[in-house]
């Protein structure tokens, strides 16, 4: 850990400055918490296999997405794979609106009969998208325009066939881009427009 390196290098320095017993001591002591608090924040962020969310698919379904992608592997640990896993649903500080938020939105909007129909579709893209978008930047085939893309497709639906249309829509580019039937720039508002019948709104 860079973090940790620095603040050895930084207790061995202030411990060999010319300075009285005292200011060492209090050196030392703002080292030691400063160590203490990065390591807490570490475990805050860092994935735990055997503390993974209960509201999250489970963590072996990404576990073994990561390892059957080996040019990604070369590219991206696997630690730092689950990490992404983990903002693409929970969101991050940059974008603090996660998977499970829209999620959360378009099932309250959804009458309660069909609920439990577009909650399974629904985590099933968000596996889809996650598994490929989590990815290093030089490997994924999605990136977080196409997210945000899809993520306001979803939302501009009314009703829950209309969502199950775009879900499925979505789906099937996924898995043109994987196949190299589409391309990244091949994903824009206006394919979506025309074929959901909403007005483009020029964002993407």
């Amino acid at each position: 850990m860079r973090q940790l390196s620095w603040i050895v290098w930084l207790t061995c320095f202030v411990t060999d400055n010319r300075r009285s017993p005292v200011q060492e001591a209090i050196s030392l002591i703002k080292a030691l918490v400063t160590m203490l608090l990065l390591f807490a924040l570490a475990s805050c962020i860092t994935p735990n296999m055997h503390e993974w969310p209960d509201d999250l698919p489970k963590i072996n379904l990404f576990v073994n997405a990561y390892r059957s992608d080996v040019a990604n592997q070369a590219l991206q640990s696997e630690q730092g794979y689950l990490e992404w896993i983990l903002g693409f649903y929970q969101g991050t500080v940059l974008y603090p609106t996660g998977w499970l938020d829209v999620e959360r939105q378009l099932l309250n909007s959804t009458e309660a009969e069909q609920k439990a129909v577009l909650a399974l579709r629904l985590r099933d893209l968000g596996i889809l998208i996650a598994t490929e978008w989590a990815k290093d930047n030089e490997s994924r085939l999605i990136d977080s325009r196409m997210l945000a893309l899809w993520g306001s497709c979803l939302q501009l639906m009314q009703g829950t066939e209309a969502r199950l249309a775009a879900i499925d829509l979505v789906s099937q580019d996924i898995e043109a881009l994987s196949e190299g039937v589409l391309q990244k720039t091949d994903i824009v508002e206006a394919r979506y427009a025309k074929r959901l019948e909403f007005e483009v709104f020029g964002d993407f």
